[in-house]
């Protein structure tokens, strides 16, 4: 008899899936997910969905649980979405998320992949987030910085979080303090109305510097602005001694994107800077910066020695951000061409290219990745491509091919959509020779991973899946 919701189920849990949840079958093959779970345990659950094709179970009781199994050190844990993993061992959690890209390549690649060598390890497992973006609202009548509960927009108020780097860390329960004494409004998700709508923390933790920014709904009035310039700065100045710079941001739009086009300084000079060793980098609030800086050096440097597997030569960099990879890249080879979309990001990029002595073998190219490619010949010697979670455009993919580099080397932050382009460079002869994950987030069920691909067959210990001959 197939299960109903509200039914109480036990369960022998299987592999792990992109979402942090564990994959079960009932008796009937039913695929139910099971957030909680880790693979191979039994669980006492109930079903709190059901629908055609799956059903999700809530786990009341752990029967028999895997050995790598932890008590999680954040009391909000449980009601907070922002981290998936803390009920495993941070090994256990390495080895999970490189079951979740081995998964994406036989599900979605489904062709011939190199062994995938254990996930590296960040170096730090708490205190490792150099940004958080925290949504704002009403928590009790008090204006109140956290995180979406699981599988909704409700806030879980945070005063402090333990995988933010320790000089942000305790900013969101001081932050949300200040606001509420103050007497802004938060913003109402469901109404539209209100003003402060997300808080921004950045830091360098190489540099100590610290952003406050705060994204608003509606453009100030005087007496707010006057309120924000000559009480709200001074006491976020006074909280936090490494302060550098406090910005406004606006978003007037009502969708999930957090940040608007539009950034006004109340103090400071709008920036940050962080260290990469050996290279020095400044960014704003809405650039992208990898949030786990010490992490983020190991994966560049590794995508480099990819790039230059087949010794230096020219290297065509899309979707470059403020430069960050494009420096690493840079060090080994003849020459860089770097495309980026996001206006302010272009202007930091020339900014950290020219103080990191790197002008004269990088050629920055601003506007879409799609309009760019176009007008590029293809007399480059290797394509790197970090994009955004959605992967690359059909029209990126298919511009790629048509420039037949020696190699492609794709940064990703998306298993599933990592597979996806894999495969269509597979049609086209292009298989991959690397697969290297690192752990960027720990706690969270989230892997960013680096892949070479070159024309013909895979290295030795390839994966299941078929065999493909370079077509060219």
């Amino acid at each position: 008899m197939a299960v109903k919701q509200g039914e109480r189920v036990v369960l022998r849990t299987e592999k792990i899936s992109s979402d942090g949840s564990c994959i079960a079958r009932t008796s009937e093959g039913l695929v139910v997910f099971v957030p909680g779970a880790l693979p191979g345990e039994e669980i006492r659950g109930r079903i709190i969905r059901k629908k055609r094709e799956y059903a999700i179970a809530e786990p009341e009781e752990i029967l028999l649980p895997h050995p790598g199994r932890s008590t999680p050190f954040c009391p909000l844990y449980e009601r907070c979405g922002g981290c998936q993993l803390q009920h495993a061992e941070y090994s256990l959690q390495c080895s999970l998320k490189r079951d979740i890209v081995r998964d994406a390549f036989e599900r979605i690649y489904r062709g011939t992949f190199p062994d995938i060598p254990s996930c590296e390890p960040s170096p730090r497992e708490q205190n490792y987030r150099n940004k958080g973006s925290l949504p704002i609202g009403n928590a009790g009548g008090k204006t109140a910085a956290g995180y979406y509960a699981r599988r909704s927009h409700d806030i879980v108020p945070v005063t402090s979080c333990p995988i933010l780097a320790k000089e942000i860390g305790d900013l969101p329960g001081t932050v949300s303090g200040i606001l509420s004494s103050l007497g802004f409004p938060p913003y109402d998700e469901k109404s539209g109305k209100g003003l402060f709508r997300h808080l921004i923390l950045r830091c360098g933790t190489g540099t100590g510097n610290v952003l406050i920014s705060l994204v608003a709904a509606r453009r100030l009035s005087k007496a707010e602005h006057e309120r924000a310039e000559h009480r709200l700065v001074p006491l976020l100045r006074s909280q936090c001694p490494n302060l550098r710079t406090v910005t406004l941001n606006y978003n007037f739009s009502r969708s999930n994107v957090i940040v608007g086009e539009s950034t006004e300084t109340l103090f400071g000079d709008g920036l940050i800077e962080e260290e990469l060793s050996p290279f020095r980098f400044r960014f704003d609030s809405t650039a992208f910066f990898q949030v786990n800086s010490e992490q983020a050096a190991r994966l560049y440097e590794t995508a480099a020695q990819m790039a230059g597997a087949g010794g230096s030569g020219k290297v065509l960099e899309l979707y470059s951000g403020i430069g960050t990879l494009t420096c690493f890249l840079a060090r080994d080879a003849s020459s860089v061409t770097a495309v980026e979309e996001w206006l302010p990001s272009v202007e930091r990029m020339k900014e950290n290219v020219e103080a990191n002595g790197m002008s004269g073998k990088i050629k920055i190219l601003p506007g879409p990745v799609e309009d760019n490619i176009r007008s590029l010949s293809g007399d480059f010697d290797t394509v790197v491509v970090d994009p955004p979670r959605t992967g690359c455009s059909r029209e990126a993919v298919r511009s790629i091919l048509d420039m037949a580099p020696r190699d492609i080397v794709y940064i990703s932050c998306n298993p599933a959509t990592l597979a996806r382009d894999a495969s269509i460079f597979r049609q086209e002869g292009y298989s991959p020779v690397e697969i290297k994950c690192f752990d960027m987030f720990p706690h969270t069920v989230h892997v960013e991973t680096a892949v070479r691909f070159s024309p013909g067959g895979v290295s030795a210990g390839a994966g299941k899946g078929e065999n493909w001959v370079h077509r060219r």
